[in-house]
């Protein structure tokens, strides 16, 4: 069976951000056929919440996050609130983590994760 892959990236509702991931998850799904990918952006980004509401719809991204084998985050993680929630969540939840690079240099050199 396929490992399911969670692809962390920065939004904050920004439209520069979504073609940013959109580019990453088209290279990702269209050039790795041994996993799974998912983007909560792609999932949820249609409802994304701020203010008061954030934490709701960052809790249905952990929700997805919480069924996959392994979180890649993507450049610019480090200044993104929900990035390092995702982060954190796999850490306590013992998800492997990679960032995008390392990841795309071990799934095209064919390395077994």
């Amino acid at each position: 069976m396929k490992q399911l892959v969670y692809v962390a990236h920065p939004f904050g509702g920004l439209i520069k951000n979504q073609k940013k991931i959109d580019k990453i998850m088209n290279e990702l799904v269209f050039t790795d056929d041994k996993h799974v990918y998912v983007s909560p952006i792609h999932n949820y980004g249609f409802a994304y919440l701020d203010g008061d509401e954030y934490q709701r719809g960052l809790d249905v991204c952990l929700d997805l996050l919480n069924k996959c084998d392994i979180l890649v985050i993507c450049p610019g993680w480090e200044d993104s609130r929900g990035c390092k929630q995702e982060v954190r969540f796999a850490i306590d939840n013992n998800i492997p983590i990679f960032l995008l690079g390392n990841w795309k240099d071990e799934m095209i050199n064919d390395t077994e994760v």
